[in-house]
């Protein structure tokens, strides 16, 4: 693990993190590790981003925010619900085997999943509860869990507007859309994250249209 030391130190503190963080994992990461790698003192981490789980939202929300633009604007840029459809996934594939590592920590570790955590939805409001007993999750839990959902969120939407109006237009057979589109994006999610050495000989947009294909017209000939 390298990063060049000549780069302002919040850049530094950041590029040492995400390799740190992406070999590690959340709960294995140190912040000794950071600092070591980013050639700053402790309280410099402290300084710019308060702890190590602030470092950490501050990393995967930086990279979050224009991979969420992105999956805006190529969607806008679709001519029907097909390409809308198509262009969404090779960008989510495309992002998720850049950043795999850091996604899976995201998913499995940031979301309570190790906690035993789930977010439910109702209407407008997002309550945390527990998935093994009747515990109430503390509230600092209950934070963390929330903030790293609304990340997940920001991508979801953007793919259930899409099933959504397939359904509305006909294009898409009516159904539950959340439950549709909660299918379709966590079973890519799922595959991104395990990937396996076969998969690099594909393209995201290959990868792509086979998903698309298979979810539009099934596979029986």
């Amino acid at each position: 693990m390298h990063v060049d030391v000549s780069l302002p130190k919040d850049q530094r503190i950041l590029l040492a993190a995400e390799q740190v963080f992406s070999a590690r994992g959340y709960e294995k990461a140190t912040v000794d590790e950071i600092i070591m790698l980013a050639d700053v003192g402790k309280g410099t981490v402290y300084k710019y981003f308060g702890n190590k789980e602030q470092l950490f939202y501050k990393l995967i929300s930086d990279k979050n925010t224009p991979f969420v633009a992105r999956l805006k604007a190529v969607v806008a840029d679709a001519a029907d619900i097909e390409a809308k459809l198509v262009a969404y996934m090779t960008t989510m594939v495309s992002f998720y085997r850049e950043h795999y590592a850091l996604w899976q920590i995201v998913c499995f570790e940031m979301l309570g999943v190790s906690n035993g955590c789930r977010v439910l939805k109702e209407n407008d409001d997002y309550i945390i509860l527990s998935r093994y007993s009747n515990v109430e999750p503390s509230e600092k839990l209950k934070e963390q869990v929330l903030r790293y959902y609304m990340i997940m969120e920001s991508e979801f939407i953007i793919l259930y507007e899409i099933i959504a109006e397939g359904m509305r237009t006909g294009f898409l057979k009516n159904g539950d859309s959340q439950i549709a589109t909660r299918e379709l994006f966590w079973s890519v999610a799922m595959c991104v994250f395990n990937q396996r050495e076969y998969d690099s000989r594909f393209e995201a947009e290959e990868i792509a249209s086979i998903i698309i294909d298979r979810f539009l017209y099934g596979s029986a000939v």
